[in-house]
C-alpha cells in the first residue's frame, strides 16, 4: 500500500506544475467574477485536464512501464491523479468563495 501510494505521488509530480497552474489561474478568475464563472471554470478545467492527459500519455509513453512493472496499471495511476486533481479544484473554489 505504501510504495503504491509512493508511486501515485511520483507520476502526479509530472503532472502536477501543469494542472495546479490552471488550478490558480481558475482560482483567480473566481476570486475576481464570482460564482457566476462557475460551470465556465469547471469545463475549461475538465477540457486541459485532458488535454494534459493526451500530452502525458503521448510524451511518457514508456514511462508507464516502468508502473506497470511495479502492480499499477494505467487506469489506476489516471483515476487517481485526475480524482486527487478534482478534489483539490473544488475544496480550493469552496475555500475562495467562503473567503470572498
Amino acid at each position: 500500500m505504501k510504495k503504491t501510494i509512493r508511486l501515485l505521488l511520483t507520476f502526479y509530480r509530472s503532472y502536477f506544475i501543469a494542472a495546479f497552474l490552471i488550478t490558480l489561474c481558475c482560482l483567480h478568475i473566481y476570486r475576481v467574477y464570482g460564482i457566476e464563472t462557475f460551470v465556465v471554470l469547471f469545463w475549461f478545467k475538465i477540457i486541459t485536464l485532458g488535454l494534459i492527459y493526451f500530452f502525458i500519455k503521448t510524451y511518457k509513453n514508456k514511462e508507464f512501464y516502468y508502473y506497470q512493472n511495479l502492480g499499477v496499471s494505467k487506469f489506476k495511476l489516471w483515476t487517481s491523479t485526475i480524482s486527487f486533481d478534482l478534489i483539490l479544484f473544488f475544496v480550493l473554489i469552496f475555500i475562495v468563495h467562503k473567503i470572498r
